[in-house]
């Protein structure tokens, strides 16, 4: 009973998901910057922002870099923090943060980075709460 309601909560806080996520690219190229999410909201990436990821991806993470990137809880270690996985999202996170990374496809972020990314690119970035 308890874990149904825990997926209950972790579902609801998660309703602003994307349904499809497009590579950059994809999105520089048809001139749509939106995304659809779960609840039906419809958001628009502003182009100073895509133009902002553009500059930090070379043209293998143009082509494979899908948004809006995923920064999801980090209940593995001591203290709060957030997480961003991915061989392809996790180093352009940190060149964006000027951050090293944790591992190939895993950086750790604490609330002043949250803070930091979400300032340069608020509709790029979207937050996924796991148990």
């Amino acid at each position: 009973m308890e874990e149904s309601f825990v997926n209950s909560i972790m579902k609801d806080l998660n309703s602003n998901l994307a349904v499809n996520k497009r590579t950059i690219e994809q999105m520089m190229d048809s001139g749509d910057h939106t995304y659809r999410t779960r609840d039906g909201s419809v958001v628009e990436i502003p182009e100073e922002q895509l133009e902002f990821l553009w500059g930090v991806c070379d043209d293998r993470q143009r082509i494979s870099l899908r948004l809006p990137i995923y920064v999801s809880t980090d209940i593995g270690g001591e203290g709060a923090a957030w997480k961003v996985d991915g061989c392809v999202e996790a180093p352009v996170v940190a060149a964006i943060l000027g951050k090293r990374l944790h591992r190939d496809d895993y950086i750790r972020l604490y609330h002043p980075d949250l803070k930091d990314l979400r300032a340069k690119i608020p509709d790029c970035v979207m937050i996924v709460f796991t148990p």
